[in-house]
């Protein structure tokens, strides 16, 4: 049997139960029926023994009776908690106890058996129990590693852009766009984030594009346009060297393909394209017509949204596109969404892109020897920058020397050319 759960703190493939009673009886049965379930149980008569063996030892989950010498379930739950917060428990009772078990599932069990009980409702239990523990699991790795992961991908998405000579708002905006069409169509917040991440990095496999090719100024010849194609390959191979961003990659591999097939690099059609590589699709259409490129200016929104809705059902998966009117108004306006989704979307595991961030986009662009080491100065008498008492940007260029530029803004960079697959 093989569970979708997080590594066991056992290190053991099955998952190991504690299963704490004081009738030699259930202990047997217990542990019977778990090991033809594919656990791997402990079993303990006295809920005081049960703690020091909790303590040295490593469990997925406990099943524990309720009414026991010594020790009753509801204090043996809160005991092990105070070791394992999270740990999951499922209390067993007999029918004249059952007052008792809904107290213990008030206070954060995470299942009941009412005895006698059948082999298939202890499974039951089991898995929901486990289940429950990965669904919290998986929701302190969202509160956690969301910002990490939003820097992260901002920071190469800038990066990327920089090179190619973009403004540097582009993937951002991708991945604002992402995510609210994920919330739309009900995705739970993992799935979101993952979205939104793959919005911010759907281009960096540009950064194994060769120079020529990516910021020719003229139209590519039919082998440019091959290897600039390229880029949703190198960038899926980049990111799916780490199991974690392996979701993400498939975004970045398929973000170019097309719902009648036409696409690349799969030809894959219809849904069989990654969910989100279909949202990023018309997001990042959408995004490039409205805005100004080397070789054309930004199309109208009246434009824009003509072309959107020509191609859905043969570029574009229609359902998306009915998905993006919900998120995007005719004049290129966010709509308001649901107030719940607004306030989820607008939560602190958001890394927005502030003024700092906005800033060093902009100092990215600058030539230099060494990475760029940033910080703040208030500038002690006037100069061309600042005023004194303003604070300016300090950038160490690694070879002894300074670049001084106003924190307000700096100015802009010059001019290049580029050509856009």
């Amino acid at each position: 049997m093989t569970w979708d759960l997080r590594p066991s703190r056992s290190g053991n493939v099955r998952p190991r139960v504690l299963c704490v009673d004081d009738e030699p009886v259930i202990l047997q049965i217990l542990r019977r029926l778990l090991e033809v379930q594919g656990f791997e149980p402990a079993t303990c008569g006295d809920p005081l023994v049960a703690v020091s063996t909790f303590r040295e030892g490593a469990f997925d989950v406990v099943i524990t009776d309720i009414h026991m010498p010594g020790m009753d379930g509801l204090t043996l739950m809160r005991a092990l908690r105070e070791v394992q917060p999270e740990l999951p428990v499922v209390v067993v009772t007999g029918h004249g106890t059952v007052d008792t078990a809904i107290q213990a599932l008030r206070e954060g069990a995470n299942g009941m058996l009412v005895k006698p009980f059948t082999g298939e409702e202890l499974l039951a239990e089991v898995r929901r129990a486990l289940s429950s523990a990965q669904m919290r699991y998986e929701a302190l790795q969202y509160r956690y590693l969301s910002p990490v992961l939003d820097s992260i991908a901002l920071t190469l998405s800038t990066a990327i852009e920089a090179r190619n000579l973009e403004t540097g708002e582009h993937c951002r905006q991708l991945g604002v766009l992402s995510e609210r069409m994920a919330a739309v169509l009900g995705l739970d917040e993992r799935q979101q984030m993952t979205i939104r991440i793959g919005g911010y990095l759907h281009d960096i496999g540009k950064i194994g594009i060769a120079d020529a090719v990516l910021l020719k100024p003229g139209k590519l010849t039919e082998s440019e346009m091959a290897e600039m194609r390229r880029h949703s390959e190198i960038g899926a191979a980049i990111l799916e060297v780490h199991d974690a961003m392996s979701e993400i990659s498939q975004i970045v591999r398929h973000h170019h393909e097309r719902w009648d097939g036409r696409g690349y690099p799969s030809a894959l059609v219809g849904s069989a394209i990654p969910l989100g590589g279909r949202i990023i699709a018309v997001a990042d259409a959408f995004s490039a017509m409205t805005s100004d490129r080397i070789y054309r200016p930004s199309l109208s929104l009246d434009r824009a949204w003509a072309e959107l809705r020509a191609h859905a059902g043969t570029q574009f998966d229609p359902e998306i596109v009915a998905v993006f009117e919900q998120v995007v108004d005719e004049e290129g306006r966010l709509r308001q969404l649901d107030p719940a989704l607004e306030i989820t979307l607008n939560s602190e595991v958001h890394v927005p892109l502030s003024a700092t961030q906005e800033l060093h986009a902009r100092l990215a662009k600058l030539p230099m020897l060494e990475p760029a080491v940033v910080s703040t100065r208030t500038a002690s008498e006037d100069c061309p920058v600042a005023p004194a008492g303003e604070e300016c940007a300090v950038i160490s260029s690694g070879e002894g020397c300074e670049i001084v530029v106003g924190a307000a803004g700096a100015p802009a960079a010059p001019a290049g050319t580029r050509q856009v697959a």
